[in-house]
């Protein structure tokens, strides 16, 4: 009897919903579905915007706000015979390493760069976790590792993976505006100070 009852109400809605959409005289063009504005047919002849990158010399961009706390900033300058890194040529260093940025008008590379945030994490022969030295019952809700390092960490050595060229002409406009909680968060990172923030 119940069964019965669901399946009649199921009925019931679906045949409002068909009846909705077919008495509705609206009809959707292909060309107003998606970003690209056109039809299904001429993908051959549809191009996107060209996206221009900056083309300033290093030292004389100016720089984006950053688009939320601790983001990576993007480059405000040309990237032209810098890309790719790789393990023999990083040529981000040579302006942006703390002690050379300064003079060179450049951005520091922040001190979390200089942190090894891995833990040393081993299982121990009686098959216990070991964190950093400790036994643990559970790595997910523990502080994370904080080892200072001399050079830069290898996890942040390849900078192209976080930090893109600033450009224009993009297809959609980003209305979105952050709400930075500390002053000079929106041109500079605190995530050193904070990245334990709300683990126990």
């Amino acid at each position: 009897m119940k069964l019965t009852n669901i399946a009649l109400g199921i009925a019931t809605a679906a045949a409002i919903f068909v009846a909705g959409c077919v008495s509705s005289p609206q009809t959707v063009s292909e060309e107003s579905l998606g970003l690209r504005k056109t039809d299904l047919y001429t993908e051959q002849t549809t191009v996107a915007d060209k996206t221009m990158y900056k083309e300033a010399v290093p030292g004389t961009g100016v720089t984006f706000e950053r688009a939320f706390e601790n983001a990576p900033p993007m480059i405000p300058h040309s990237v032209d015979g810098m890309l790719p890194i790789t393990i023999k040529d990083n040529q981000c260093t040579t302006c942006h390493l703390p002690g050379i940025a300064e003079s060179m008008n450049a951005t520091p590379i922040p001190k979390s760069h200089f942190t090894d945030f891995r833990p040393e994490t081993h299982l121990s022969k009686d098959g216990k976790i070991v964190k950093d030295g400790k036994t643990v019952e559970n790595t997910s809700d523990l502080l994370v590792s904080n080892r200072k390092l001399n050079d830069l960490a290898g996890a942040r050595f390849n900078c192209s993976q976080c930090h893109a060229p600033q450009s224009e002409g993009q297809l959609v406009d980003n209305n979105f505006k952050a709400d930075f909680r500390a002053p000079n968060a929106n041109k500079a990172s605190n995530l050193i100070d904070n990245i334990n923030e709300g683990v126990k």
